[in-house]
């Protein structure tokens, strides 16, 4: 008498991922499109987002995604009509503290 294996359970599989509809990409932007849009290195943005600098930022995996609104808002809150306006005057001394640190 032959000893029949018990069927095993079909693999399992997954669903394919669905994709993230492009509509919706299109408003966020990677840190590299970023980094180019103002003029900056992708590392200086990198920083920004530890010392909470730079533009509002969504962290989806590996994924650092930014919100064209959230780069538009930032832009525009650190407007400056001449060099001696307050913002202008409070990121300069930002920098120069951290500078000074050790």
């Amino acid at each position: 008498m032959a000893h029949d294996k018990p069927a095993s359970p079909p693999p399992l599989t997954l669903p394919p991922p669905r994709p993230v509809p492009a509509r919706f990409l299109r408003d966020y932007l990677r840190t590299t499109e970023v980094a180019e849009l103002l003029g900056l290195s992708p590392r200086t943005l990198e920083k920004y987002r530890c010392v909470g600098e730079g533009p509002a930022f969504l962290k989806l995996g590996q994924r650092v995604l930014y919100a064209r609104s959230d780069v538009e808002a930032w832009l525009q809150a650190h407007r400056c009509a001449h060099t001696s306006d307050d913002t202008y005057t409070s990121v300069i001394d930002a920098r120069r503290a951290r500078r000074r640190e050790p």
